[in-house]
């Protein structure tokens, strides 16, 4: 790979990265509700997830590029039940929201932002697609390993800070006032937009 194959790369990583979608949803909610922090390993979950998917395909086009159809449709429909949980959780919590949602309490252990961003971004075949059609323009047959864990490392990374930059923006003053004050709304927007997502997937597959 030349220079301006490497800047095509970024730049097209870069874009994925930025395009809303589900995972946006989720790691958004995520930092506004439990902080920073939380955003943070959400957005390195959600990288992770991204990696796995970019060294895999880095190392193997044909893994993906020839993946069966029943692959896809189980992952599609994984995703689509995790979007469905995440949906209705928001969906319950706003129901429930109270007055204490001014001074929300903080998880001791927040593993489960890391996890949630994690299986968003593995459970979306979208992803697996995206590098399986990226990464066939880039990958030589004669590749070494070293370049195909950098390419998958730059995507990660990318992708990670992206999701890092939405945490940082939900965590602003103005947006995390609105947040805080208007938690029911948020929950209730964010909770109906991810049920909706994952009733299209399902019918998608369907």
């Amino acid at each position: 790979m030349d220079f301006n194959d490497w800047g095509a790369l970024i730049a097209i990583c870069v874009a994925g990265a930025i395009s809303p979608g589900p995972s946006l949803v989720v790691i958004i909610s995520i930092s506004s509700k439990f902080g920073r922090k939380a955003g943070f390993l959400s957005a390195a979950g959600h990288g992770l997830a991204v990696f796995i998917y970019a060294i895999t395909t880095a190392v193997s086009i044909s893994f993906l590029s020839d993946v069966t159809n029943s692959f896809f449709f189980f992952v599609k429909l994984a995703g689509a039940l995790l979007l469905l949980w995440m949906g209705a959780s928001m969906m319950i919590s706003a129901s429930n929201a109270n007055n204490d949602t001014k001074n929300p309490k903080f998880p001791k252990n927040l593993w489960f932002a890391f996890r949630n961003g994690f299986l968003i971004g593995i459970l979306n075949p979208k992803i697996a697609a995206f590098f399986a059609s990226l990464f066939s323009q880039f990958v030589e047959p004669t590749q070494g390993f070293s370049i195909s864990l950098i390419m998958a490392g730059i995507a990660g990374l990318i992708d990670m800070t992206a999701y890092c930059l939405a945490a940082l923006i939900s965590n602003t003053l103005l947006v995390k006032y609105l947040f805080l004050n208007y938690a029911h709304i948020r929950d209730y927007v964010f909770g109906s937009l991810l049920i909706i997502l994952a009733l299209s997937v399902i019918q998608d597959s369907f």
